[in-house]
């Protein structure tokens, strides 16, 4: 059995990968897997960027635009960063 020193330490060790633009749409069904619509999850994920003031100016200095349909590396480690990865496996 891992010690909790063990499991912090492995967390601490995780690496995030962000390879490439990813479209808004896929992105988006990623953070909200429980739209079956791409559209649907899109409009969902514009306004909940558009509603945290922090994160949609983070967003703009990236280039980001509401008509936005492609999501730069930079773009998506500002999401992750603010609201973490799409899915956690928790063992």
């Amino acid at each position: 059995m891992k010690t909790s020193n063990e499991n912090e330490e492995e967390m601490e060790e995780r690496e995030w990968v962000i390879n490439g633009f990813k479209t808004f749409s896929a992105v988006a069904q990623e953070y909200f897997p429980e739209y079956s619509n791409a559209d649907t999850a899109s409009k969902r994920m514009r306004n909940e960027i558009e509603l945290d003031k922090q994160l949609f100016d983070e967003l703009k200095a990236a280039h980001y635009v509401h008509e936005t349909t492609r999501l730069s590396p930079k773009q998506q480690q500002i999401l992750f960063m603010t609201w973490g990865p799409e899915k956690i496996i928790l063992r």
